[in-house]
């Protein structure tokens, strides 16, 4: 019985481990996308302005 409850812990941690990690390599790729995510913007944003953005004109 005690065999089955350690070998339950130390699984337990090896998944919560291998979920941290993964959490972990995910976040730090969130400030790429949001730059990324803003060049789109901009871009966007400079093409609306090129092509005339003073329809009052």
């Amino acid at each position: 019985m005690d065999l089955q409850i350690i070998l339950a812990i130390l699984g337990t941690t090896g998944v919560v481990s291998a979920a941290l990690s993964a959490l972990k390599g995910l976040l730090d790729q969130v400030p790429d996308v949001i730059r990324a995510w803003r060049r789109v913007v901009d871009e966007v944003r400079r093409d609306r302005a090129d092509d005339g953005g003073d329809d009052a004109g």
